[in-house]
């Protein structure tokens, strides 16, 4: 019995408290316990094969991410004013007038850009960080496996490396930073 009530406070999401630990007999603590909970879900795609586990999933249910919310809390809009972004693509010849002339926003909006932008600000960031690995796998494979006899060959092994090497990268760091836009 004590089992089953302790089980059932850690999935409610019960308050426990915690003596103070200053001197303060006004000073009170709470800590909340809070467990994820799993939901089962339809597999769209599943199909029955050899090492099928089922057609449900089970899931674990994942808070829904604000990050137009997130942005507004981190001052991200601040941080690329002061640091004068803006003036330097200006500068550089990229101001919204030609942003308009060039039909940049159609172009994204008719391509699902936004869209895209949105699902990757959502995903889990260790999905993003994982999918790393193959590039830099890539990377290190094209410098081992390319033969470097002439200049062709190294420019190719060279080239392959950079370019699977700084994709690889890319996705390292956007991991980290979509976690720090997902954090509270």
């Amino acid at each position: 019995m004590a089992t089953a009530l302790s089980s059932r406070s850690a999935l409610s999401g019960a308050r426990l408290a915690q003596a103070p630990r200053s001197s303060r007999a006004s000073a009170h603590r709470e800590v909340v316990a809070m467990a994820v909970k799993k939901v089962n879900s339809y597999d769209e795609g599943w199909t029955k094969g050899i090492g099928s586990v089922g057609i449900f999933l089970e899931d674990r249910e994942k808070p829904a991410v604000n990050i137009f919310e997130r942005v507004q809390k981190k001052k991200l809009l601040t941080t690329v004013e002061q640091a004068g972004l803006l003036s330097a693509a200006e500068k550089a010849g990229l101001s919204l007038s030609k942003i308009e002339k060039l039909g940049l926003l159609s172009t994204a909006e008719r391509l699902g850009l936004l869209t895209l932008a949105e699902e990757l600000l959502t995903t889990e960031p260790g999905k993003i960080s994982s999918a790393s690995l193959p590039f830099f796998v890539a990377a290190i494979a094209s410098l081992t496996f390319i033969p470097q006899d002439n200049l062709l060959e190294s420019v190719l092994a060279y080239t392959l490396a950079t370019g699977a090497g700084g994709v690889g990268a890319a996705l390292f760091i956007g991991g980290f930073v979509v976690k720090s836009l997902q954090e509270d």
